[in-house]
């Protein structure tokens, strides 16, 4: 993730700076948590990395597969495990600075420089049988979230699938057992919003699928628990490290800008609180996975 910036990147497929219009936090600690996150979702999908009814063993004709905001590539990496060697594997994402080594990338897969608020490249139109993206549509507001969307979706063939994950850190478990939890939901909602940006879009992804012209949309609500309220220990402990990363993502992000409204201290205090209250009472929050066709 990275900060709305006038920032210039160089693209690994053209001499030319490209713009890093990325409207979240982007650094080491962000990247680090994003891999926690990873992997806390792609165990609580039982290792399914693809939710969409599609034919990964497929090889004529050879499949193409789109993952937009790839961070660092490691989604479709793992992809390229799972499917055959003539599958067209390209993963996109407005800062390559953080892309993976390309000595480690498997021969069929490419990284691109590309940000989701853009159009693809006129060769991407109806390319994909599938285009997969997630976890960014929060640092879009929701008429350019439905935009990129929208974007999205153009790279699709007719009888292709886009596959859309998104969070809802709005709906946690609260009361009396979960004053920091709750504070922490409310610092980051306030924050986000001040942003322009939205903190849940998790439960509007159908919606967006149907604006588009998706048919055949499905959709899954999964619940991510953390601490002792998660049944898998190693489970439980990813789910904590991922809410201390996004709070300490939201406070190097805006927390250090000029006039701020929640102090140094309170980032501390609201830190080790949360912690503490996570490690021994635990809570939850939802991420939403939609998915829908284009018809052919």
């Amino acid at each position: 993730m990275a900060p709305h910036a006038e920032d210039a990147v160089l693209s690994p497929t053209t001499s030319l700076p490209v713009k890093d219009t990325y409207r979240g936090p982007r650094h080491g600690l962000e990247y680090h948590r994003l891999r926690t996150q990873h992997d806390l979702v792609l165990h609580q999908e039982n290792g399914k990395l693809i939710q969409s009814p599609l034919d990964l063993s497929r090889t004529n004709p050879p499949l193409r597969i789109l993952d937009s905001a790839t961070g660092d590539g490691q989604w479709i990496v793992e992809v390229a495990a799972t499917v055959s060697a003539t599958a067209e594997l390209v993963g996109a994402d407005i800062a390559p600075q953080h892309f993976l080594p390309a000595a480690s990338l498997p021969k069929n897969l490419s990284l691109i420089t590309q940000s989701i608020f853009n159009p693809w490249p006129a060769e991407f139109k109806e390319r994909f049988d599938l285009s997969h993206q997630r976890f960014v549509l929060a640092v879009a507001s929701d008429v350019t979230a439905q935009e990129a969307v929208g974007h999205l979706f153009a790279t699709v063939k007719p009888g292709g699938w886009i596959e859309l994950h998104e969070g809802d850190m709005e709906t946690i478990l609260e009361g009396p057992e979960h004053p920091a939890m709750m504070k922490f939901r409310d610092v980051m909602v306030r924050a986000w919003r001040g942003l322009g940006h939205q903190p849940s879009p998790g439960p509007t992804l159908e919606a967006k699928l149907e604006a588009v012209g998706a048919v055949e949309i499905a959709l899954k609500v999964q619940n991510l628990r953390a601490g002792p309220m998660a049944e898998d220990r190693v489970q439980g402990e990813r789910a904590v490290l991922t809410l201390l990363g996004l709070l300490d993502s939201i406070r190097l992000f805006v927390g250090s800008k000029p006039g701020f409204w929640f102090s140094a201290a309170q980032f501390d205090e609201l830190r080790a609180d949360l912690e503490a209250e996570l490690r021994t009472v635990g809570n939850s929050w939802n991420f939403h996975i939609a998915w829908g066709r284009k018809a052919e």
